[in-house]
């Protein structure tokens, strides 16, 4: 007896100190704002970029010090033999600094700054482009949420057919092939439901992977798909400078702090030390000046090298700046007809369906309409709320594409 008492008592605590497991693996319910909030914390893009940051922030403090090279510190000693035979000990103590000329610290340290602006300007592109991904996944999500709302109700409509249809053949009224064909447009209905279920997993898999979610993390999108594909874009006047632009302008001018460098190899570095002999009962401090004379090695492959990344950066951002008026236009153009073919459908096709499909239904079950007419009639209300969600999605999707290529989406 007091065997089973234990057991219970270790059962009864063990569920309750235990959480449980379906409570854990509920998910929480995840709005675009708290998506874009996630991916700028975490998204494995973002994390890489700021790698960078930090590198780059490592090369600026190397650049900081005033000399680039650390004195040198040399000692000699040993017994030296006299003319009598004795010995006297031979000390010897130097110290040397090397001095840069030409400029080459001040280019050096604007080489490391503006590699740092660049690498922080890629990091915010990277942001931008991370965000746009993001929300798109999120969109795609969210619609293959809808989708299959809008599968699952078409289920259930073509049960309720099926079942009339049934009723009928039962009763004498139609031939065995109208209750045929209704059983083949509930299997239908039925694998449309989960081919739906399945490319809901497949967009969800995607938000975790941008996200940089675990492959088992509980995870469901919210939000009115109408309502953000209606969101207008901040246009301003004077747009500011999209950060990838940002970044080029940074790296020229980092080539062309290097390029003053290699230019200033041509002056030699001075080396300038002092020095303390003792031989025997004698001794000196002399001073040192150490010039390498530049007669073969001047710099040439650096100066050529850093010349043609400056040509090709003047090139390249000019080019960029082509592109990105070109891309804005275009994702403006798309986003005012994909909005046209929206308001279109809402106006002109969306208040018929649910009347069409109404009617067609009482005409079946009264008998003035044959079943395949009716599934007909189905079936482009059915094309038509679908096509209405892909035209959402399209809206919505330019509206994002729209607000990072102008570079204002948060």
């Amino acid at each position: 007896m007091f065997h089973r008492l234990t057991t219970a008592a270790l059962g009864l605590a063990a569920v309750l100190l235990c959480p449980r497991l379906g409570a854990a693996q509920q998910p929480t319910p995840l709005t675009l704002e708290e998506a874009l909030a996630q991916a700028r914390q975490q998204a494995p893009a973002l994390l890489e970029a700021a790698g960078r940051v930090a590198e780059a922030q490592g090369r600026v403090a190397g650049a900081a010090p005033l000399l680039r090279d650390n004195p040198t510190l040399e000692a000699e000693a040993g017994p030296r033999t006299l003319e009598d035979g004795s010995r006297a000990p031979d000390v010897a103590v130097g110290l040397s600094q090397p001095f840069e000329l030409g400029g080459k610290r001040g280019a050096r340290r604007d080489a490391a700054r503006a590699a740092l602006a660049s690498a922080t300007s890629r990091l915010r592109d990277a942001e931008r482009q991370v965000l746009g991904q993001v929300a798109a996944s999120f969109l795609r999500t969210l619609q293959a949420r809808e989708r299959l709302r809008l599968a699952r109700v078409a289920q259930e409509a073509a049960q309720d057919i099926f079942q009339v249809a049934q009723r009928r053949f039962e009763a004498g009224d139609v031939p065995v092939v109208d209750a045929n064909v209704a059983r083949v447009a509930l299997a239908r209905a039925r694998a449309s439901v989960a081919g739906v279920e399945g490319e809901e997993a497949a967009r969800l898999g995607e938000l975790r992977v941008l996200l940089g979610l675990p492959a088992d993390a509980a995870l469901e999108v919210t939000g009115d798909l109408n309502a953000l594909a209606r969101q207008p874009v901040e246009m301003p006047a004077a747009p500011p400078e999209r950060p990838d632009i940002t970044a080029l302008t940074e790296e020229l001018k980092e080539a062309q702090a290097e390029l003053r460098l290699a230019q200033a190899a041509a002056w030699p570095d001075l080396s300038l030390g002092v020095r303390y002999e003792r031989e025997g009962n004698e001794s000196a401090i002399v001073g040192g000046l150490s010039v390498p004379l530049p007669f073969f090695s001047r710099g040439q492959e650096a100066r050529a090298t850093s010349s043609a990344r400056v040509r090709l950066l003047e090139q390249a951002l000019e080019a960029t700046r082509r592109v990105r008026n070109a891309q804005v236009e275009a994702a403006l153009a798309q986003y005012r007809k994909n909005h046209e073919a929206l308001e279109t459908l809402e106006r002109e096709a969306l208040p018929l369906l649910t009347e069409n499909e109404s009617l067609a239904r009482k005409s079946y079950e009264s008998g003035e309409m044959g079943l395949a007419e009716f599934l007909l009639v189905r079936r482009d209300v059915l094309d038509a709320r679908a096509d209405y969600l892909d035209r959402l999605l399209e809206a919505a999707l330019s509206r994002v594409h729209l607000a990072a290529q102008v570079g204002v989406l948060r």
